[in-house]
C-alpha cells in the first residue's frame, strides 16, 4: 500500500491500525481532532479513519512544541489533540465549530499576514483528487516519492492521496538526508519526486553528474529563472503546480517554458486574471465544490498566455509601487542573480513618503561585492524605477520552513535593525556629551 522510509505497510496493516481507533472514545466523540505525531503511519491511518467517520482532522507538523500545538488546535476549534503518540490525548474545550461540514483543517502560510484556519471538506478534497488524476496522467507509470511533509496539503493530498487513488504505492520520505534520498530515488522505477525548489536544488548538487533525475514536481515557491534553468537541465520531466490553502491545487505545469509557468487549470477550476496586454490583475479561481462554485481570490497577480497557460508574477502584497509604476520582486531578482558574484537575493519594500515605496535588496555574494558597485551594475540592467535604493549584503536570506520568503517579515526585521542602530548611536552620543 505505501512505504515510509524503509518500512512497507500493506493494506492489511493499514486496516488493522485503523481498527484500533474504534475503541478510543475521545476520538470518535469529537467533531474535530488535531494530530501532531512523529509517526507518519499513525497520522495517515488516522486521517483516513477520521475521513471515514466524517470527523475533521487538523494535521500539525511534529516539530511544533506541545503548548503551541495546543493553542493552534484550540484556535481551530478542535476538541481533541493527539500529541506525540496515541498515548498523548489532550481534551480541549468544546467550541462552536461548524459541525455540518467535516474535512481537513489547515493554517494558511502567513506570508501575507496572520495565519488563519481554513477548512476544506472531505468531499471537496475528493473532487480535487479526481480532477488532479484526470489532468495529470504522466505519473500513472511512475513511482511517487513524497519528500515533503504529509501534514501539508501538497504532500498529503497531491502526493499520498492522489497516489493511493491511482492504485499506486507511494514512497514517503521523512529522512531528508540528501544522500539517503538519492539512494531511495535510485532504487525506484521511474521515480516522481514531490519536493520544494530549495530541496530539489540541493539534491541535484549531489546527484551523479552523468545522469538525470527521472521526474520531479515542485510547489510552494516560484524559482528564480536561473535556478529553474539549472534544475530543468538535470531533470528529464520537470513539473510544477500552483494553488492556495483555500482552493487546493489550481493548476499543473507540464512541458514548462519558464520559471513562472504554472501550466493549465485543473478541470474543476476556472480562473480569471490578466493577459499579455494587461498583466496586472489578480488571479481569481472559481472552484467546483460539493456545494457549488466557490470563488477564491488568491491575492496573487498573474496572467494567461495565448495558449491558456497560467503565469505567476507576484503576491499582491509584495508588489512594489514606485512613482505609480509596478515593480515585481521576482523579475528584479532574476536579473540580479545574473551577476556572477551574487548567489541569492530577496527584493522587498519599505514605505517612502516621496516615491510611495522603495525597492530594497538583501543579497548573498561570493566573493563579496560592495553595495554601491552592485547598485551601479543594477542601473545598467534594470529600468530606473526597478533599481534597488537600499542594498544590504547578508550571510543568508531568511526563509520559512516551506522555503518561501516572507518579504513583510524581512522588511520589518530590516527596519527594526535600523531603529536599534539609530537608538544605540543616539545613546552613545548622549553618553559622550555627559562625559
Amino acid at each position: 500500500m505505501l512505504t515510509i522510509n524503509d518500512k512497507f505497510y500493506s493494506k492489511e496493516d493499514f486496516n488493522e491500525q485503523q481498527q484500533s481507533y474504534v475503541s478510543i472514545n475521545t476520538i470518535n466523540e469529537s467533531n474535530a481532532v488535531a494530530v501532531c505525531v512523529e509517526d507518519n503511519f499513525i497520522w495517515l491511518t488516522l486521517c483516513y479513519y477520521l475521513k471515514s467517520k466524517k470527523i475533521s482532522a487538523m494535521p500539525i507538523h511534529p516539530s511544533v512544541p506541545k503548548d503551541t500545538a495546543k493553542r493552534m488546535a484550540e484556535k481551530a476549534g478542535c476538541e481533541l489533540l493527539i500529541y506525540g503518540d496515541l498515548a498523548g490525548l489532550i481534551e480541549l474545550p468544546a467550541t462552536n465549530l461548524n459541525k455540518s461540514e467535516a474535512g481537513i483543517i489547515q493554517m494558511s502560510s502567513g506570508t501575507t499576514g496572520e495565519p488563519k484556519c481554513i477548512l476544506r471538506s472531505w468531499a471537496d478534497i475528493d473532487i480535487e483528487v479526481k480532477s488532479y488524476c484526470q489532468a495529470f496522467s504522466d505519473p500513472d507509470s511512475m513511482t511517487p516519492v513524497v519528500a515533503c511533509p504529509v501534514t501539508h496539503s501538497y504532500g498529503l493530498i497531491c502526493g499520498v492521496m492522489v497516489a493511493l487513488n491511482r492504485g499506486q504505492s507511494p514512497l514517503i520520505i521523512s529522512n531528508i538526508n540528501p544522500k539517503y534520498l538519492i539512494k531511495k530515488l535510485q532504487s525506484c522505477q521511474r521515480p516522481l519526486l514531490y519536493s520544494s525548489p530549495v530541496m530539489l536544488q540541493g539534491l541535484l548538487r549531489l546527484w551523479p553528474a552523468n545522469s538525470k533525475l527521472f521526474a520531479a514536481m515542485t510547489s510552494g515557491s516560484t524559482m528564480p529563472q536561473q535556478v529553474f534553468e539549472q534544475i530543468q537541465a538535470r531533470v528529464e520531466n520537470l513539473y510544477q503546480q500552483y494553488g492556495c490553502s483555500e482552493a487546493g491545487c489550481i493548476s499543473i505545469g507540464q512541458d514548462l517554458s519558464a520559471a513562472n509557468d504554472q501550466g493549465k487549470p485543473l478541470p474543476h477550476v476556472e480562473i480569471t486574471c490578466g493577459n499579455l496586454d494587461n498583466k496586472q490583475q489578480e488571479i481569481v479561481a472559481y472552484v467546483k465544490t460539493a456545494s457549488g462554485i466557490k470563488t477564491v481570490k488568491t491575492q496573487d497577480i498573474g496572467y494567461l498566455s495565448e495558449n491558456g497557460r497560467l503565469h505567476f508574477l507576484a503576491r499582491m502584497d509584495d508588489t512594489i509601487i514606485v512613482s505609480g509604476l509596478n515593480v515585481y520582486p521576482a523579475e528584479v531578482e532574476d536579473i540580479i542573480l545574473e551577476h556572477p558574484q551574487v548567489n541569492d537575493v530577496v527584493v522587498f519594500k519599505i514605505d517612502d513618503q516621496f516615491a510611495g515605496q522603495r525597492v530594497c535588496l538583501q543579497y548573498v555574494a561570493s566573493p563579496a561585492i560592495d553595495p554601491s558597485e552592485l547598485r551601479q551594475w543594477c542601473s545598467q540592467h534594470l529600468a530606473l524605477f526597478q533599481v534597488p535604493q537600499i542594498l544590504q549584503p547578508v550571510d543568508e536570506i531568511m526563509r520559512m520552513a516551506n522555503s518561501k520568503v516572507n518579504r513583510k517579515q524581512i522588511a520589518l526585521n530590516y527596519q527594526q535593525n535600523i531603529l536599534t542602530k539609530t537608538n544605540k548611536s543616539s545613546e552613545g552620543k548622549q553618553a559622550e556629551r555627559a562625559n
